[in-house]
């Protein structure tokens, strides 16, 4: 799929939500929180939360030696039953590569690797099987077949979930979360944020942190809508290994490479985190051709060039308020 974590993120004290009661906590390589509008119901919120999020992760993350979908790279294009959870985080991955036209694409795992690899000293690979160092084309996901819980991959397609499972993940907590507890609910992975039920008067205020961890923007989320931040990073190289270097593992599925450097930063709001994340994903692969498409579906987003230049579409404003000193994060 065309992201794992856009950037990967600096360890920062995990920050809780201004407004309603909430649990933070590390996770998936990111921060991970819940709120709710009954503090009596935070306990149980986080628990579900906690567990929704780490068997995703040992379901999705290629970075996980343990994970479920390292069995699909053994399986030589033979179907494969997959558990329900990754099943749906692989059917929602394929609906978003279909939103898109195959923007967001999951079968570009084998290219995220091979530019992993283009930033390091590769001497020490061996000469057969590694990696070519020519970029092409993702397989596309037209080539993946999921027919309920049976997944066939064409051989030699490496597929990543990254770009969407986090989403995914934060719409399918929120939702469980409200099954159980009578209360609204606000759950966060990183940039994804998805919620269930009432909210607050005002909304849900959600902070769009920056890449150092300023908060440039506040947002407002209404009863039941998402939002999604996607960031774009610099090309891996040997430097990259210190976890304070912004690393991009965005590609373009249609050239197999990075896309061209046009937006820093997309946030885009939707009703669900997974239709959030499509809007905010998509729009760095296509570039200057993401406004008009935004701007034609009336999305909600607020879009960052790489020169710091602002560009909004629909009705961002709307979701804005003016920001107070005590607001800032340090």
């Amino acid at each position: 799929m065309a992201i794992t974590d856009i950037v990967v993120p600096r360890r920062r004290r995990p920050q809780p939500s201004p407004a309603g009661s909430s649990a933070a906590w590390n996770a998936w390589g990111t921060i991970a929180s819940v709120t709710v509008d009954d503090p009596a119901a935070l306990n149980v919120a986080r628990r579900i939360v906690a567990r929704q999020f780490a068997a995703a992760e040992k379901a999705a993350a290629r970075s996980r030696p343990d994970a479920e979908l390292h069995r699909l790279y053994g399986a030589a294009g033979r179907p494969v039953t997959l558990s329900p959870l990754l099943a749906e985080l692989v059917a929602a991955a394929l609906a978003v590569a279909e939103r898109t036209a195959g923007d967001v694409d999951p079968t570009v795992g084998a290219a995220l690797t091979a530019l992993h690899y283009a930033g390091q000293d590769r001497s020490g690979l061996p000469v057969c099987g590694s990696r070519a160092t020519g970029v092409r084309p993702a397989p596309g996901w037209e080539q993946v077949r999921l027919e309920g819980r049976r997944l066939q991959v064409p051989p030699g397609t490496t597929l990543d979930l990254s770009a969407t499972a986090k989403a995914a993940i934060c719409d399918l907590a929120a939702a469980r979360v409200r099954e159980r507890v009578d209360a609204g609910v606000l759950v966060q992975l990183g940039g994804n944020v998805a919620s269930a039920g009432p909210a607050p008067d005002e909304g849900w205020r959600v902070p769009v942190l920056d890449r150092d961890g300023s908060l440039p923007s506040e947002v407002y989320l209404s009863a039941g809508s998402a939002m999604a931040t996607s960031r774009a990073g610099a090309r891996p190289t040997r430097s990259s290994r210190r976890r304070d270097v912004p690393v991009s593992y965005l590609i373009d599925p249609h050239t197999g490479d990075l896309p061209l450097p046009v937006w820093r930063m997309v946030s885009a709001i939707g009703f669900t985190c997974l239709e959030a994340t499509t809007y905010a994903t998509a729009s760095l692969v296509r570039g200057a051709r993401a406004r008009d498409w935004l701007t034609q579906l009336w999305v909600p987003a607020r879009l960052i060039t790489v020169g710091e230049d602002e560009v909004l579409s629909g009705n961002w404003a709307a979701h804005t308020r003016p920001l107070e000193p005590t607001h800032a994060v340090h």
